[in-house]
């Protein structure tokens, strides 16, 4: 089940200091939550005796404009091609809802990879996909 969470929303985006791997506002965001059914097998025997759930994540994608000069090197330097170690970070959502301002913090996350979009005459757009270890929502 995916959740399309919605268009313009705020997101900030932290290694270290608040916002510091951005602050924008993003096109789209999409989170879905997984979880992992595991087989577990005695000692020596490779016949499944119980399934049992494994481990949850957030996947989702986040789609924003793509931008220049050092904006967009702190943009690229988010995906795990760029990295070495991998970093993780903490990732706050904040739209309207029909019910007021919701607030979804997701840590532990990564950012696996990444599209840019440049269509002709036309603005270009980066949507990168993420994993999430946690995630949290709550009214502001």
């Amino acid at each position: 089940m995916s959740v399309y969470v919605g268009r313009d929303v705020d997101v900030e985006i932290t290694l270290d200091t608040s916002g510091d791997m951005g602050a924008f506002v993003a096109q789209e965001v999409t989170i879905e939550p997984k979880q992992a059914i595991e087989g577990i097998d005695g000692l020596g025997d490779d016949e499944v005796q119980l399934w049992a759930p494994g481990l949850k994540t957030f996947e989702g994608s986040l789609k924003e404009p793509l931008m220049h000069g050092e904006d967009g090197e702190i943009q690229m330097n988010r995906l795990a091609a760029f990295q070495d170690p991998l970093e993780e970070y903490t990732m706050v959502l904040t739209y309207d809802d029909p019910s007021g301002d919701m607030a979804i913090t997701l840590t532990g996350v990564i950012f696996p990879e990444g599209s840019v979009a440049s269509p002709k005459n036309a603005p270009s757009y980066i949507t990168t996909k993420f994993k999430a270890k946690t995630a949290t929502a709550a009214i502001p």
